[in-house]
């Protein structure tokens, strides 16, 4: 029971000074200098990140914000092959910022949708998303540390209930980041005549599509 109590009195002792870091206390004689050293670890812990921007954002912050993009086919233009711009999207002119950020090696750029663009009425045709097209471009001002640069869109799924891109472009990382922005810009291809009606514009209609970065 003695030995014990002189084990634990010993341990309370020695507590405080077994949680500091590193000491070393030397001593010398004469003319010797006398040089004590002692050493810290560091440790930097860097999360994972995936940032994507389709239209409005900046970087690095959540923005609920889903722009439209409008095409409006002239009444003496319909189904004529001109291709119809689109108005709206963050850069107007049917134009939207891309923006991705990445820390973890190359990511994936995809995209679904629901189906093709109806207007509601049943029996009409629908409008494929072949009909979409897309300009990729870069943007007019770079954001510092993202290098600006055209950005492929990945194709959009054409079949009759939609589905993710077949295709997906990818980002190829450089010492192991992703940091790229551009823009898209989208037109109606106007090849097929259409009854009268506003194709898409709710997710009812298959109207918007949903665009996902994917990373390891």
């Amino acid at each position: 029971m003695k030995n014990l109590l002189l084990i634990a009195a010993a341990a309370a002792i020695l507590a405080p000074f077994a949680s500091q870091a590193e000491s070393n206390f030397v001593t010398t004689t004469g003319s010797t200098s006398p040089a004590a050293s002692a050493k810290l670890d560091f440790k930097i812990v860097v999360p994972k990140v995936l940032f994507l921007q389709v239209g409005t954002g900046s970087s690095m912050t959540d923005n609920t914000t889903v722009d439209m993009v409008t095409f409006t086919v002239p009444a003496n233009g319909i189904g004529n092959g001109t291709a119809v711009a689109g108005t709206g999207g963050n850069l107007s002119g049917g134009a939207v910022t891309v923006r991705v950020l990445g820390n973890t090696g190359n990511v994936v750029l995809t995209n679904a949708t629901s189906g093709q663009l109806s207007n509601g009425v049943s029996g009409n045709p629908t409008v494929p998303w072949t009909d979409i097209t897309v300009t990729a471009d870069v943007l007019a001002t770079t954001t510092t540390g993202y290098t600006n640069a055209a950005i492929a869109h990945p194709p959009f799924n054409n079949g009759a209930t939609g589905g993710a891109s077949a295709t997906p472009t990818t980002l190829t990382a450089s010492g192991g980041l992703v940091r790229r922005e551009g823009s898209w810009t989208f037109a109606y291809a106007n090849t097929s005549v259409m009854p009268a009606g506003t194709y898409g514009d709710t997710v009812a209609n298959n109207g918007r599509v949903t665009y996902t970065a994917t990373a390891p």
